[in-house]
């Protein structure tokens, strides 16, 4: 008999496990169907090893790897990338901070496109700024540059939500 309940136990379990991983597929499933039909559009996230993160996108048809960065004040694209995305920047009289910088020159780029995934930001102004502090960071640490940062502009007119778990930005065209 002892020999049978170790059987129903394992079966147990693993019952258990499957129906416990069966309903977290259905709540987030869920929650990408609601945010879907509210409008949300989903875009996939990575993550670097130190724990940032980041997703692809287009600037002016042009790929490109961007940090989501939920306390930047503003989106930023690296100044040395302007040609790389055909942008046309003027400069700015603002000057930004940041983690680990400050007093840094700011150029403004209009008439831009801006596309992540399905995603498209509603206004086609962007900042420039030096982002050799952040680069040089994570080349520290053997990750490629990024070419910008997302920031605060994109995220409250997209209405991000974050799903950290599943790794997605879901933003409200």
């Amino acid at each position: 008999m002892l020999k049978y309940s170790k059987y129903l136990m394992l079966l147990m379990f693993t019952t258990l496990a499957a129906f416990s991983n069966a309903q977290t597929s259905l709540k987030e499933n869920s929650l990408n169907d609601f945010l879907i039909k509210d409008g949300y559009v989903p875009v996939k996230m990575q993550k670097f090893i130190t724990g940032h993160l980041y997703v692809t996108g287009n600037l002016n048809g042009i790929s490109g790897t961007f940090l989501i960065d939920t306390g930047a004040g503003a989106t930023i694209i690296e100044e040395k990338r302007e040609e790389k995305f055909k942008m046309k920047t003027e400069i700015s009289d603002q000057k930004a901070t940041g983690a680990g910088s400050s007093g840094l020159s700011v150029g403004i780029s209009n008439n831009n496109k801006f596309v992540l995934d399905k995603y498209t930001f509603g206004s086609d102004t962007l900042r420039l700024m030096n982002l050799d502090h952040v680069n040089k960071a994570l080349k520290s640490i053997g990750i490629e540059e990024i070419d910008g940062v997302i920031g605060a502009d994109i995220l409250t007119s997209g209405k991000a939500i974050i799903d950290y778990t599943n790794l997605v930005i879901y933003l409200k065209q």
